[in-house]
């Protein structure tokens, strides 16, 4: 097959091509035992990221319909929750009031057979719950460098590890916790979609496991309960609801459209071209005909479709968007050295010769790679958003159990396994003690 010019030397085709280390997909060692998996892998294109390419756009987008931003570990969290799903579509409420607090889908887990890991803002954070997420991340940190012929103890010492595993652990439960305060202190709900979406995906995996039993079963295998299921489940649907609110249209942190233009102006171009390979005989004199008739206003796309030799055209018929280093700098000088809609003369490079159409970056484009651009540009997010509130959260941790929980003996603080077990597990620290009840919060 020819090489496309965009592929060339490994560089990026489009904008859409280049993607951050933080959306790296990371699958939990746990969910890769199930065979669920694959049918939700399929609907959501891997989660991690899918660029779609539409009559007259590239289109970047993290997770379907969600348009999730980067936020790696939710969307790892959703591989394993809607890979299962529970039995409870029965009996539920048109729209969650608040964060839906003592109902199905979110509910502080205060009972356990371990004591209480620690609080954040107030809420507790039990052994069990600690366990899993413990788990989920050491197994998640192992696949991902399993898939490159390494291991934890390539990287890292044992201490390393287990302080890389337990930051990544209190990261997502104080932004977990950070997102259902801001689900409250908004009074928002889960849309009718979100809810329709996580409902069916449930009901598709409860039927693939044979019934609500088998789902029980898979949870008991991985050591979940369905109440923990429950919230994580939850917590990644709120996550997009408070993402859309407070950065979608209308909200009151999205990045105005006038400082992503500016951005992509300052930083990216955009650029139809015929390429005349040197293979092709005359080409040089060919390529000042074909530039004299797309000057004299021949369509520039039947252009493309007669002589040019860029199969990378067919497959992005409106253009590359690149920026500098991203194609042989001729032809990057050659776009630059354009204004939008003006055609150049032939431009020579190590490909062939070059006849270029520069296109303008139009706002319709810059709002369907919004998520996408806001990264580039290091906008303020709702990660950031997230991070910073759950930064400000009090948390107390009960530090006896918090340092029992390791990778020796977590398995033993996983639900429906009693500590000191046969395998040499830890007797259980004691509980925390309770915190005195927080003032209740001014009226918003």
């Amino acid at each position: 097959m020819q090489e496309s010019f965009g592929d060339f030397k490994g560089k990026r085709r489009c904008m859409t091509d280049k993607i951050p280390a933080s959306c790296v997909r990371i699958f939990p060692g746990s969910a890769l035992r199930f065979f669920p998996v694959m049918i939700l892998c399929r609907r959501l294109r891997f989660a991690g990221r899918r660029v779609i390419i539409s009559d007259s756009t590239f289109h970047f987008d993290l997770i379907g319909e969600t348009k999730m931003p980067h936020f790696y570990k939710r969307l790892l969290a959703m591989v394993l929750m809607c890979a299962l799903s529970i039995g409870a579509v029965r009996g539920l409420p048109v729209l969650f009031p608040a964060s839906t607090r003592g109902q199905l889908h979110y509910t502080p887990i205060t009972e356990s057979a371990h004591g209480t890991v620690m609080t954040i803002g107030g809420e507790p954070v039990s052994a069990e719950e600690y366990a899993f997420y413990f788990l989920d991340y050491a197994n998640a940190w192992n696949s991902m460098l399993a898939s490159m012929g390494m291991n934890w103890k390539d990287v890292w010492s044992e201490e390393e590890f287990l302080t890389q595993v337990r930051d990544s652990v209190d990261k997502e439960l104080g932004e977990r916790q950070a997102t259902i305060d801001l689900i409250d202190k908004y009074n928002l709900h889960l849309t009718r979609e979100q809810l329709d979406e996580a409902l069916g995906m449930k009901q598709e995996s409860i039927d693939s496991l044979g019934g609500y039993d088998g789902f029980l079963a898979q949870l008991e295998q991985v050591g979940m309960t369905e109440e923990m299921f429950d919230n994580r489940l939850y917590s990644t649907y709120a996550y997009t609801r408070v993402n859309d609110y407070l950065f979608g249209e209308g909200g009151e942190y999205r990045t105005p459209i006038e400082d992503l233009r500016q951005y992509m102006d300052e930083n990216y171009l955009r650029a139809k071209h015929i390429l005349i390979s040197d293979d092709t005989e005359g080409a040089e004199a060919l390529a000042a005909e074909v530039a004299e008739l797309a000057k004299s206003g021949e369509d520039f796309d039947a252009l493309i479709e007669q002589y040019g030799e860029d199969p990378g055209m067919a497959q992005q018929p409106d253009g590359y968007i690149f920026t500098e280093g991203e194609m042989v700098d001729e032809f990057y000088q050659g776009t630059k050295a354009l204004a939008a809609g003006e055609i150049s003369d032939p431009v020579r490079s190590s490909f062939g010769w070059h006849i270029i159409q520069r296109l303008p970056i139009e706002d319709e484009l810059i709002e369907l790679n919004r998520d996408y651009i806001t990264q580039l540009m290091e906008a303020y997010s709702i990660d950031d958003l997230l991070a910073e509130r759950a930064e400000a959260l009090e948390v107390v941790k009960n530090e006896t159990l918090y340092n029992a929980i390791d990778l020796n003996t977590v398995q033993d603080y996983l639900p429906g396994v009693n500590s000191g077990s046969a395998d040499g597990g830890a007797e259980p620290a004691e509980p925390a003690e309770p915190e005195e009840p927080a003032e209740e919060p001014a009226a918003e």
